[in-house]
């Protein structure tokens, strides 16, 4: 499959990473039709009123116009997809999964795009390996406004699959060309790479309450971000996974190179959203569990992120 087959896109969610996957897509050159499926009705209002905007680091202004976004009813009107990528939070992409399955063709692809490391798999029972990817996604983008978002730039963002055929996945690659993502043979030593950058620089950021450099710049944190990269570490090797650079290495890293940034776990925290941590530190202590390997550091961060949601809702003093 070539990939001018990909003719009908659809984007799941019109968050951070679904609006910037949509302007790689219509930016990529090639003839498609892309949409964007948005679940709350007031947003998809506002956002079909206004359009998106998209600032770049470099300063320059991106604009998606309101016609791309499309609601659930909308899409019995629509032809089947031929690429359907899933960029909703962690916690909502087995129900979107459930939702937009019956629109994907039968030799279609759907790509999971989420943080953590359960979305693929469920998308994996539910659609089998053939028509199922993941891709992990190296790049930052934040809202700064209703409709408007700040796209810092990235790194190598990286697409595998257990049975899409690499063709087809170097077409996905293809389509997203300004997000450099490389296609790879496995993708799991890079899923659990992300996910030992993010079980280190999210919750003890989201806790305390600062931007990513803290991580690499103040002792205290910096160790206890080396012990939850030791603890992923170990239950990686357990699945006979070895990563494809120094974890601990790539959190100091990234905590600098996204330094002025604040996660996207505090931002969850201080718009008292839900955040992803159960897909994070607790999906390390439940793989832990599996492999009898303990996972103390990540069990408390998990813990203690649960407990600062619960007082965020409440909104307790």
């Amino acid at each position: 499959m070539a990939s001018k087959h990909f003719k009908n896109v659809l984007v799941v969610g019109g968050g951070n990473v679904g609006v910037l996957l949509t302007y790689a897509l219509i930016n990529s050159g090639a003839r498609l039709s892309a949409h964007v499926l948005v679940r709350n009705p007031q947003h998809l209002e506002f956002l079909k009123r206004e359009g998106v905007k998209i600032f770049t680091a470099e300063g320059s202004l991106l604009r998606l116009g309101g016609s791309y976004f499309i609601s659930y009813e909308d899409l019995r009107m629509l032809d089947l997809f031929d690429l359907i990528l899933i960029a909703t939070k962690a916690y909502d992409s087995l129900e979107a999964i459930k939702t937009v399955k019956e629109y994907l063709r039968d030799e279609g692809v759907l790509v999971t795009c989420q943080n953590g490391l359960r979305s693929y798999e469920e998308a994996l029972k539910i659609l089998g390996p053939e028509r199922t990817a993941t891709i992990v996604l190296n790049h930052g983008v934040f809202r700064i406004g209703l409709q408007e978002f700040k796209w810092i730039g990235g790194s190598t963002s990286y697409l595998g699959s257990k049975g899409v055929p690499k063709e087809v996945l170097s077409s996905v690659a293809s389509l997203l060309k300004d997000l450099h993502v490389q296609v790879v043979e496995d993708i799991e030593p890079y899923r659990w790479l992300k996910l030992a950058v993010n079980a280190a620089i999210n919750p003890l950021t989201a806790l305390y309450e600062v931007k990513n450099k803290f991580i690499a710049i103040d002792e205290n944190l910096s160790r206890i971000a080396a012990m939850v990269v030791a603890e992923v570490q170990e239950v990686a090797e357990k699945y006979g996974v070895k990563m494809p650079t120094d974890p601990l290495g790539e959190v100091m890293r990234v905590a600098k190179a996204t330094g002025e940034n604040y996660s996207s776990m505090l931002q969850d925290i201080m718009h008292k959203k839900k955040t992803e941590i159960d897909y994070i530190n607790g999906e390390v202590v439940v793989r832990g569990r599996e492999v009898g390997v303990p996972t103390p550091v990540n069990e408390v961060l998990w813990l203690m992120i649960k407990y600062k949601e619960f007082l965020k809702s409440v909104a307790l003093e």
